[in-house]
């Protein structure tokens, strides 16, 4: 049966639409995906279909990239990057409290899981609020664990509220929301509930940075200041950069780029001074702390400073520190640096005795964890022999032991042989307890594709069983997220979960033979060939186009084993040679796009190079050349950068960082001219289309070069584009576009570009004109659920069809693949 829109007859199996595509005869479809589950029968709707936080799950199947940690309240608390992460310190499970996982910050007064984050930090004050640091967004946030009034402000349980920065004031005695924050890092809550921050600055022209500074919780006296609830004073740093003040006021002292806070037993406020390689404390009164005599108020070096080497065993003050970035004091009183560019975590006795399985001696420096080389090794080992990837924060748990936030995991020094974690430890070993190492935010193979986890997900396509396909470009993958039960790329596979089809996420030699999961790649885009074969281009190391075999058989001129992967052009270097001769001894330079024409050739986007390239599975003649099975070909573009030549050859034209091609039901090919703002086409036969009379061979502009704004309702040459990445056809024969440039107030939509005059994603089109269909222009995170015209997306890498002829768009930046419903279910 068919289903009639606006006066358009959709193909009661729009499997169709993917054969105007790629020209490939489609094996099976349907109506539905059960991959994605429930759909809306509202068209326009936008929801998340793989992709996301990863989780709930243990923590060492999640990955993560772990900044500060902190515990409290029986868990520990990591600021990963763009989210805050829970971890149960029994049971070793994970949570999200906060963060979406999104590159882009947003939802102030929203739910906290739905905000976009950037934060480095987070700490919990005495009302079991998380207070973290959103150093993207000059920001300290407050996700509230109870509805109550903080900070000076009303909050609600688990919403997430700014509490200082983003304003313009510098911050001393302002309303906290008022003050500049340039890029804060550390915060700490101390014992009256007031927040301390670190703010680096990052700039010496900015009075805003190189200070400490402390938002009141409530009115009174506090670091020798009257403060009131909800404003921020500085208590250390006097905003000009450098070294200064030791033994002198705080206040006028200068600092280096303070990375951390923290607070000792007595109040004092310790600071990691990270570009003066020291460790400095603010008296909280005055009194004898670390072996002299301080006057309160004053700041003082109580660790590093020294110039002749690491100074383990010796004196703190006379020890070399790298870059500290955090400070914190055990249980025991003993200070606990972490040393980040020595790649080590180093302790200062606080009194003689035995730590961390170590004699050591009052105010003395010793390295508790780390080698000094940069890396992941040593799990199960002595932490001092272990390599360190980046030891950023460190935090006490409950039963005493230390851990480290280490870039790309969270590891635990046991402080006694026990059960942590749901580990067996050894006192004094090093063992990893969240994160994957090197797979920072990589997870979720062979579970729900919404609980699995990718990682700028570069391009998405659909095979011919259904499947959605997903470059998961920087976890270096292919992956597939199955649309049925039942067995593909040789593995067995469940309906909606997500499984790897090729990579090994990086490890061994580019450009390998072999079982497509054994080997490395690094994939930029995908398509799928009519015999079913995935096409893999890989464009950041490898420059190749390889396919990975979907059944045994003879596929371009090779015997190809099913589910192993072997190259089909590019010999691996960058550059433009090769035309006319074998496609496997040409060069390819950063490929961002393949399609599959009628007759089976695959086309490439050969970014760098200019060009619109073809691999000929035939001889014959196309697009006006002659052309030799298995040799390689440009279709457009001269190699040189600029625009020209619409109306003529389209070899003799000029194109700028083309990407993204595709071809529809006449044959001709359409592909983004990204960096001229267009989208063109180069006619496979003379003719009139896109309501332009065409010459074989020759090329034209069919959206985009205008210059008024964004146009939309109107012509579609008449409409400004951002930076269109990729094209593609939908189910009646629309112009998709994905624009995705996030530079402009224009980028991060996908646009349609009307075949008839009708309703389409639930709008009203006319022939020819340009419509957005998903995206709002605002780069970020939102809308799941509601009109894909009203979300907010995150630099959207792809736009392509699903079986059902819905839209399926690589959301890269937020880490997810999303679908517009673009047809009611059918009766």
């Amino acid at each position: 049966m068919a289903s009639t829109h606006g006066g358009v007859t959709r193909p009661a199996c729009a499997v169709v639409a993917l054969a105007l595509v790629t020209g490939a005869a489609m094996v099976s479809g349907g109506n539905a995906s059960a991959a994605s589950g429930p759909r809306s029968a509202v068209p326009g709707t936008i929801s998340t279909i793989a992709g996301g936080v990863g989780g709930p799950g243990l923590a060492t199947r999640i990955g993560m990239g772990a900044n500060g940690v902190s515990y409290a309240h029986g868990s520990l608390y990591v600021a990963a990057l763009n989210t805050i992460r829970r971890i149960n310190t029994v049971t070793d499970q994970l949570s999200t409290p906060a963060g979406n996982g999104g590159f882009f910050r947003s939802g102030n007064g929203g739910l906290a899981a739905d905000a976009g984050l950037n934060t480095n930090m987070v700490a919990a004050d005495h009302s079991g609020n998380l207070v973290l640091t959103d150093t993207g967004d000059n920001q300290v946030r407050v996700v509230a664990a109870r509805s109550g009034r903080f900070y000076g402000q009303p909050m609600t349980a688990g919403h997430i509220y700014r509490v200082a920065g983003s304003g313009e004031q510098v911050p001393e005695g302002v309303p906290a929301t008022q003050a500049k924050l340039y890029a804060p890092y550390g915060v700490a809550v101390d014992a009256a509930g007031n927040v301390l921050i670190a703010v680096p600055g990052y700039s010496r022209k900015n009075l805003d940075g190189d200070r400490v500074c402390v938002v009141a919780e409530s009115t009174g006296t506090f670091y020798g200041q009257q403060m009131k609830a909800g404003y921020i004073y500085s208590v250390a740093g006097n905003g000009m950069y450098g070294f200064s003040g030791d033994a002198g006021p705080a206040a006028a002292a200068r600092l280096g780029r303070p990375a951390g806070v923290g607070l000792d037993a007595a109040g004092n406020v310790l600071i990691a001074d990270t570009f003066n390689d020291r460790v400095r404390v603010v008296a909280e009164h005055t009194g004898t702390f670390y072996g002299r005599s301080m006057t309160g108020g004053d700041i003082y070096t109580i660790a590093g400073g020294g110039t002749g080497g690491l100074g383990d065993g010796g004196p703190a003050t006379a020890a070399e520190l790298l870059g500290p970035y955090a400070v914190a004091v055990d249980s025991a009183g003993n200070l606990v640096v972490s040393d980040t560019a020595h790649s080590r975590v180093r302790v200062v006795a606080e009194h003689t005795g035995t730590f961390y399985g170590q004699s050591m001696t009052g105010g003395d420096i010793y390295t508790v964890a780390g080698d000094g080389n940069i890396g992941f090794s040593g799990n199960g080992g002595p932490a001092t022999s272990a390599e360190l990837a980046g030891p950023y924060w460190t935090a006490e748990d409950g039963a005493g032991n230390l851990v480290v936030a280490d870039g790309f995991d969270v590891r635990v020094v046991a402080a006694h042989t026990g059960t942590f974690y749901r580990q067996q430890m050894t006192a004094g070993d090093i063992y990893q307890v969240a994160g994957r190492g090197i797979d920072s935010f990589y997870s979720g193979d062979g579970g729900r594709a919404t609980a699995a986890q990718l990682f700028e997900p570069a391009w998405v396509t659909v095979d011919h069983d259904g499947n959605f396909v997903v470059c998961d470009c920087n976890n270096n993958r292919v992956r597939v997220v199955a649309e049925h039960t039942g067995t593909f790329y040789g593995r067995s596979m469940r309906s909606g979960d997500i499984y790897t089809v090729a990579g090994n996420g990086g490890q061994g030699s580019l450009g390998e033979d072999g079982p497509a999961t054994k080997v490395a790649v690094s994939p930029s885009s995908v398509a799928v060939d009519g015999a079913g074969n995935l096409l893999v281009g890989e464009g950041k190391f490898s420059n190749r186009v390889r396919v990975v075999a979907g059944h045994t058989g003879t596929y371009y001129g090779q015997q190809m084993t099913r589910g192993d992967i072997y190259t089909i052009a590019g010999n691996g270097q960058q550059g433009s040679s090769g035309d006319g001769g074998p496609a496997v001894h040409a060069e390819l330079d950063s490929m961002s796009g393949l399609a599959v024409d009628a007759g089976g050739n695959v086309l490439i986007a050969d970014t760098l190079n200019l060009r619109v390239r073809l691999v000929a599975v035939k001889t014959g003649t196309f697009y006006g050349q002659a052309m030799t099975a298995g040799n390689i070909y440009t279709v457009a573009g001269n190699g040189r950068q600029g625009f020209s030549g619409d109306g003529g050859p389209a070899t003799h034209a000029k194109l700028n960082l083309p990407s993204g091609s595709a071809v529809d039901a006449a044959g001709n090919v359409l592909f983004a001219d990204g960096a001229n703002a267009r989208v063109r086409v180069v006619a496979a036969q003379t003719g009139t289309f896109y309501g332009q009379s065409m010459t074989a061979g020759d090329v034209y502009t069919v959206a985009g070069g205008g210059t008024g704004g964004l146009g939309l309702g109107g012509p579609a040459t008449g409409a400004e584009l951002a930076d269109p990445s990729n094209v593609t056809l939908d189910a009646v024969g629309n112009l998709v576009i994905n624009d995705s440039g996030v530079l402009f107030d224009s980028g991060a939509r996908v646009e349609v570009v009307a075949a008839h005059t009708g309703t389409f994603y639930g709008q009203a089109m006319t022939e020819g004109d340009i419509y957005s269909v998903a995206g709002n222009g605002v780069v970020g995170f939102s809308g799941d659920g509601g009109p894909a015209g009203q979300a907010e997306l995150g630099m959207p890498a792809n736009v392509s069809l699903d079986a059902a002829g819905d839209l399926l768009i690589a959301d890269s930046l937020n880490n997810r693949v999303r679908l517009v419903t673009a047809w009611p279910p059918s009766p």
